[in-house]
């Protein structure tokens, strides 16, 4: 059996303005999957309470577990045939951590609805893939209401497009 050192994987983010500190994951047990899918390519969202939108702190983004997880869903994704059938054999596979945050109360100088901030990477894959780096993108809450409630198809590619680029 290989060393714990040898299964273990570091994380970071890399923040317009700042590095934030690597965390050491240990693997687990692999939870369901969920997605988000626009058009013939599919997005893996996180939409939980992460506090990053209202402290700004990087220790508020989210964290090892939640990173990995999400590389481990969009690689289940992008090579599992049942996929590949139902999106195209040129399907992306995109990841996202959506974290909430207020516009009108905005620390973020041009008041938009929504913004990409940064993007999650870990040192156990090569990167090379869309799925193998997480955006983090801040949504403000009342957006995030109404393109669920109305299924506001504008809003949703933009931010499928906020997510892409």
């Amino acid at each position: 059996m290989k060393s714990i050192s040898d299964i273990s994987s570091c994380v970071g983010w890399d923040i317009s303005f700042a590095r934030c500190n690597q965390h050491i994951h240990r693997a687990d047990s692999i939870n369901q999957l969920f997605a988000g899918v626009h058009g013939t390519d599919v997005y893996v969202l996180d939409a939980k309470y992460y506090k990053y939108g209202v402290t700004g702190k990087t220790w508020d983004l989210p964290e090892s577990t939640s990173i990995n997880k999400q590389i481990t869903y969009g690689e289940y994704i992008a090579n599992e045939d049942k996929f590949k059938k139902k999106h195209g054999e040129n399907m992306k596979v995109y990841n996202a951590f959506l974290m909430p945050f207020d516009s009108l109360k905005s620390k973020y100088p041009n008041n938009a609805n929504m913004l990409k901030v940064g993007q999650a990477v870990s040192n156990w894959k090569d990167n090379t893939e869309e799925y193998h780096k997480i955006q983090g993108v801040l949504l403000d809450v009342k957006t995030l209401m109404s393109i669920n409630v109305r299924q506001e198809m504008k809003e949703i590619e933009k931010l499928a497009k906020l997510i892409e680029n």
